[in-house]
């Protein structure tokens, strides 16, 4: 029965066969991720350069990416501005990215190699409990980034120490990046360029999907949006793609004032020549009740269940980090805006929380509960990605795009190569332009 042994898994029975090509995937893989070097920016001990790097064999679900576009998101400026403090951790950091599919595991069936995809900060896996109950933002998967769950693996080593290097997220400042298969989201029927393709990976992404999907605005509903970053922005493009009625845009830095002009902002308010104290009794001025007649579809003007205040209110400002040359706010934790956000919203309206906050117990910016709830019914909303479903609608978003409803390349500024991304993160870090975009080409 035993006495000859085959090579060839053709000649040998089909049970045998699968798990001999099985073996010999994985051999095959093992092989060539050790083989794999490539360059990529690390953050370690009281550094971030670029180093050479070498990928760990991959495992049966990961998929092998190479980057072709990736953004500097603000959220990992950290980067740079916290030079010269030791890294807690060899990462390479990133998110936000799109590339090519090289490399899949064997039991990946999402993507295949040549693939063009988008690796965006939320997954979506399609089978765990929050994803079997329509809350995308919730996937599971969100723990196989690096910093969830102490167990998860490094995915490459530096090459000329061996020095483990574990990915931030889900990469985009390397050559090469590795994520579970429920992380990449193919796109090969879209027409958008690399940069375009890579700002539906995390910002303005989720802000579109805030403002037409996960939260979406009203057709000729009033909404105001604290901060004019990209994320701001691409919030405003979505809500005059909705039809409102009147976009108020608050902001500090000039020309973050004017780019909300051209998104689509009616108004924009300077918040360092108002004062935060003053937005809160304008704001639910400008956006009073078009008639007090309740008779006829109105609401009081005044009392204390008044009609005063926006539909839709999205803070988009989130905590300052470092020292900007634009200049820093009052207030850098952040958490003003999302005090001042509930009382800019009416009775019965939505108050859309999707900026990153610093912990605080200041008075002066941390005010008591926006109450009372059960009285003016006010609805306090927050989800990864803008509450969408990355599988579903980033092909969605992306042909939105296409059509010219949604404006990708206006909200891109500056452009970098790769071998420039520390000056990206800086250029985020300082808010002296919008989107910056590193690109491998």
């Amino acid at each position: 029965m035993f006495g000859s042994i085959t090579t060839d898994p053709g000649k040998a029975p089909k049970s045998i066969s699968k798990v001999f090509t099985f073996a010999l995937k994985m051999r095959e893989m093992k092989m060539s991720n050790e083989a794999r070097v490539f360059k990529g920016w690390v953050r370690h001990r009281d550094k971030f350069e670029m180093k050479e790097l070498r990928l760990n064999p991959i495992r049966p679900k990961d998929v092998v990416i190479r980057n072709l576009a990736a953004q500097a998101c603000y959220t990992i400026v950290t980067n740079v501005t916290e030079l010269p403090e030791e890294a807690w951790r060899t990462r390479s950091p990133g998110h936000g990215a799109m590339g090519i599919v090289e490399e899949v595991g064997p039991l990946v069936t999402r993507v295949k190699p040549g693939d063009r995809v988008v690796t965006p900060v939320l997954p979506a896996c399609g089978t765990c409990y929050s994803c079997l109950r329509g809350e995308w933002w919730c996937c599971g998967h969100k723990n196989d980034i690096d910093f969830a769950h102490p167990d998860n693996p490094p995915f490459a080593v530096m090459n000329d120490t061996d020095e483990p290097v574990w990915q931030d997220h889900t990469g985009g400042f390397a050559e090469y990046a590795v994520n579970d298969e429920s992380w990449v989201v193919p796109v090969n029927e879209s027409k958008l360029s690399d940069i375009e393709l890579a700002t539906l990976a995390c910002v303005p992404g989720p802000g579109w999907a805030f403002g037409l999907i996960g939260m979406p605005v009203e057709i000729a509903s009033s909404v105001v949006v604290l901060g004019a970053g990209p994320l701001g922005l691409s919030i405003i493009q979505a809500a005059k793609m909705a039809g409102a009625r009147l976009i108020i845009a608050v902001e500090r830095i000039p020309h973050r004032l004017e780019a909300a002009k051209k998104a689509g902002a009616h108004v924009v308010i300077n918040s360092d020549e108002t004062g935060m104290d003053e937005l809160v009794p304008m704001i639910r001025e400008m956006c009073r009740p078009s008639t007090d007649n309740m008779y006829a579809g109105g609401k009081p003007y005044d009392g204390m269940y008044n009609g005063l205040g926006a539909d839709h209110v999205f803070e988009a400002a989130g905590i300052t980090f470092g020292d900007p040359t634009t200049g820093s706010p009052d207030d850098k934790t952040g958490a003003h805006f999302i005090t001042l956000g509930p009382k800019l919203t009416r009775r019965g309206g939505t108050f859309v929380a999707t900026g990153v906050i610093a912990p605080t117990s200041d008075p002066k910016v941390w005010g008591p509960a926006p109450g009372p709830f059960d009285y003016h019914g006010k609805r306090y909303l927050s989800a990864a990605y803008g509450g969408a479903n990355v599988l579903r609608d980033i092909p969605r978003l992306a042909h939105l795009i296409e059509d010219g409803y949604l404006d990708a390349k206006a909200l891109v500024d500056p452009v970098f190569p790769f071998e420039r991304a520390d000056e990206a993160l800086w250029s985020a870090a300082n808010r002296d332009g919008l989107l910056p975009i590193i690109t491998f080409s």
